[in-house]
């Protein structure tokens, strides 16, 4: 059952778009969306994409490489790149990855309960299964099973202090609970990894430092992820540095983000909020 706000939008908590509704939030008179119950912001029912960038989730998942497995979180981690597998990654059981397999399939058709027993399954056969304990998280988020999934998360981290999606998603709940000192914190450690491609630390440090008003630091770290999006294909970014920009009483440059994301593919609620915005922005007088 969708969630509903006071002025009548109706809204679901949804893991993929949390970070950009909590910044599209802060641009409209809707109180209750900087609340935790009206964050996400989504249509119930609407399909399934990457939260940042706008990624498909793949249909299957083959389990006999490691890097495979990060196919099934909601970050689209192709482009970033590392240098070495970890160990423990390697000592990964097949029959683990099996239920994670399974974990993954369930998750991607909204099968949550399935997905979290098998998740559980996959944990079950190999306790310091990092990637197991990631996806784990995030299927217990979608049931709003906050605690829980901060926890599978931290578990996360104390298996592999190296293991990116951990942070990820440390981040990510932390962002859902408007933490904003947890957000940075994980997304430090996360960006002190030096993984090359790894434009989702600096996003959620960016968007850490926004909410605490530290404009500086917040526009430096968007632009450090904007120039690592090589592919220009990250609506969240774009809207956020819009964001930044606006409080920072520069309306041309924040128009000029909103006008780029609006060239390339995102979805409606996206779209309808910058659309909002930039409205917004050009109905003001220019800076003099």
């Amino acid at each position: 059952m969708p969630n509903t706000d006071h002025s009548g939008f109706s809204v679901a908590l949804n893991w993929k778009q949390v970070v950009f509704f909590v910044l599209a939030a802060s641009s409209m008179v809707m109180p209750c969306l900087a609340q935790k119950q009206g964050i996400g912001a989504a249509v119930a029912g609407y399909r399934r994409t990457g939260k940042f960038p706008e990624r498909v989730y793949s249909s299957t998942l083959d389990t006999s490489a490691p890097a495979d497995e990060e196919q099934c979180f909601p970050w689209n981690l192709s482009k970033v790149r590392t240098t070495t597998v970890s160990v423990t990654k390697l000592k990964v059981p097949q029959k683990a990855r099996d239920e994670y397999a399974k974990a993954c399939d369930a998750s991607n058709k909204n099968k949550f309960e399935e997905a979290e027993q098998h998740a559980r399954g996959a944990i079950e056969k190999f306790q310091d299964y990092s990637a197991a304990w990631v996806l784990l998280g995030v299927i217990l988020e979608e049931q709003n099973k906050g605690q829980e999934a901060h926890d599978a998360c931290a578990r996360a981290t104390a298996i592999d202090a190296t293991y990116l999606p951990a942070y990820l998603c440390a981040a990510e709940l932390s962002v859902r609970d408007r933490k904003w000192q947890s957000v940075l914190d994980s997304a430090d450690v996360a960006v002190s990894l030096n993984l090359e491609g790894d434009s989702y630390s600096r996003y959620y440090r960016a968007t850490a430092y926004f909410h605490m008003n530290n404009l500086a630091e917040a526009k430096k770290s968007a632009l450090q992820a904007a120039e690592m999006n090589v592919e220009h294909d990250e609506p969240s970014l774009y809207f956020l540095l819009a964001k930044i920009y606006e409080r920072e009483g520069d309306n041309a440059s924040a128009i000029a983000q909103l006008e780029q994301l609006l060239k390339h593919p995102a979805d409606r609620q996206r779209q309808d909020a910058a659309r909002q915005l930039l409205a917004k922005l050009e109905s003001q007088p220019p800076a003099k």
